[in-house]
């Protein structure tokens, strides 16, 4: 079975996904801000055409590098849609040769198997994928079956579907050579990760994931094998990140059974950087006026008018997100109860239901854009989690964070803090909830005590004393801005923890992994930037 969702056919078996939350995901099919601000209609229909029409009339600024990956990913769209028309293998070949004469003068997509745009935070990777996608003629687009969903979410169902593929093998019965009985699974017609690969190929023929990010062993012991499958089942993938290939589980465990990964990307798709000279999410106009496009259907253009959130910032900020809470939900409020799946509830105390939905007073003018929920930041990424009783408590996973988000369109945050170096675990759930609500297009409302910059400092000041570059996936703006700001802080403050690093109270850091993060906390910042408007308490 197949969902067809805003004009782009996501074609992951529904089979594929067995939690509730991710389920009603891939209903929505929801992709990030910048999204509903692109056409569905461009004549003649490609991405390199619709970008430049972006930039001629204004509403993006002319970038070299977007124009090379645009080039690059406009030769893949030639291919997949000729590869498509082709009724045949036979004529596949032909129409490879075909596609391979016409650019001949280019060896950048020698194999038009997807593409891997790398780049810096904020350089415009997520706005070109969203565009590749939403360029395909819509006959093509239901042909090709594509999906696009952001990584660590494609991920959840593929472990999700391995997990259900294990429970559904008939177990057999046999006796041990003492008599007593012994069980074990029936084989299987091919590897699981084979299986499951060949079940998404046979319907998706372009798979479009964003933000690349390997952090988990489990991920990085498959991917070689179930991204090598999904080629070979004749499937196009396109990626983002913030690393170039090589970078990609740098130093992590058993890093020698993912390599086969990295020189899969290398060998079999376009690697290209999309670099940028600033960061366009912090630039002054907000992204969705920089990307308004006539054509909008009117539910989006309603979305796009309510889309930015509120960052409250200040001495007041908590009453001041009580108030908007109570502006919201009234007398509505009620508690509720999420299947993540797995055996997995979270337990949600306040809460408005689809048709409970209350007006916001007129001076906010914005509606509520469908349920919604308030949370303190310590039940989201703090360490007990959202659970009934202590006994059930367990931090939140990104599994979680895909269900809050997929049944919460608005969620209000309370009290984020300025996170300190021993809350580190706090802000890596914090990068996923961002991550999560950005991809989902979910509006955030929260209070904070500082600007999104300020939330992260101590962890990148403290990341820069143990000698982490924390400007690297930083545009060069960035950068420098960053870099200033770094050297003024470790004026005051050198001394002060000059003798924190050695002590032998602290946990041993893996610089490795500490990179990894230093870059999950530059594109929180970024995100977080561009998803919520700061405003005073």
């Amino acid at each position: 079975m197949l969902l067809s969702c805003s004009g782009i056919r996501c074609a992951l078996p529904c089979t594929l996904l067995q939690t509730p939350a991710l389920l009603l995901r891939v209903t929505q099919c929801l992709p990030p801000f910048h999204q509903q601000y692109v056409s569905q209609t461009f004549h003649p229909v490609s991405i390199a055409p619709a970008l430049q029409d972006l930039v001629t009339t204004g509403r993006l600024k002319q970038d070299d590098s977007q124009r090379f990956a645009a080039k690059a990913l406009n030769t893949l769209q030639t291919a997949v849609t000729l590869e498509a028309q082709t009724p045949s293998p036979q004529a596949n070949s032909s129409s490879s040769a075909q596609l391979a004469n016409q650019t001949s003068s280019s060896s950048l997509l020698q194999l038009p198997r997807g593409a891997y745009l790398w780049g810096t935070i904020g350089s415009g990777k997520t706005m070109l994928l969203d565009l590749f996608c939403s360029t395909f003629p819509i006959s093509d687009r239901q042909q090709l079956g594509l999906c696009r969903l952001h990584f660590h979410e494609f991920m959840l169902t593929i472990h999700s579907r391995l997990h259900s593929l294990q429970e559904s093998v008939p177990r057999i019965k046999g006796h041990s050579q003492f008599g007593l009985p012994v069980y074990r699974y029936a084989p299987l017609n091919g590897h699981p990760v084979d299986l499951v690969a060949q079940s998404i190929a046979r319907d998706t023929r372009v798979l479009c994931l964003d933000e690349l990010h390997v952090t988990d062993v489990a991920d990085a012991l498959i991917l070689g094998q179930l991204f090598s499958a999904l080629l070979r089942e004749g499937t196009v993938v396109v990626f983002t990140s913030n690393k170039p290939p090589l970078e990609l589980y740098k130093n992590g465990l058993n890093r020698q059974y993912f390599l086969p990964f990295v020189k899969l990307v290398q060998k079999q798709l376009a690697v290209i950087e999309v670099s940028a000279a600033s960061d366009y999410r912090l630039q002054d106009q907000a992204l969705g006026e920089v990307l308004a496009m006539p054509g909008l259907r009117n539910t989006d253009a309603q979305r796009k008018e309510g889309q930015q959130g509120v960052m409250l910032v200040g001495p007041g900020s908590h009453d001041a997100l009580d108030v908007m809470w109570g502006e919201t939900a009234g007398s509505l409020q009620t508690e509720a109860t999420l299947n993540v799946g797995f055996g997995r509830m979270l337990h949600v105390p306040k809460q408005l239901s689809q048709g409970q939905q209350a007006s916001r007073s007129s001076s906010s003018n914005s509606s509520t854009p469908g349920p919604a929920a308030m949370l303190d930041f310590e039940q989201v990424c703090g360490q007990q989690g959202l659970a009934p009783g202590l006994d059930q408590g367990g931090a939140l996973g990104p599994a979680d964070m895909v269900a809050l988000a997929a049944a919460y369109p608005l969620l209000f945050i309370q009290g984020i803090p300025v996170l300190q170096w021993s809350q580190r675990n706090e802000a890596r759930r914090l990068v996923t909830l961002i991550d999560t609500l950005y991809d989902m297009r979910c509006r955030l409302e929260c209070s904070a005590a500082g600007k999104p910059r300020q939330i992260f400092a101590e962890l990148l000041d403290h990341a820069r004393r143990l000698g982490i570059a924390t400007t690297s996936g930083l545009s060069s703006a960035s950068a420098k801005l960053e870099q200033a700001e770094a050297t003024a802080a470790d004026l005051h403050s050198g001394l002060r923890h000059g003798l924190a690093e050695n002590s032998e109270d602290e946990e041993p850091v893996s610089l490795a992994l500490l990179q990894e993060e230093v870059v999950m906390y530059g594109r929180a910042i970024s995100r977080l930037s561009e998803m919520c408007r700061l405003q005073p308490a």
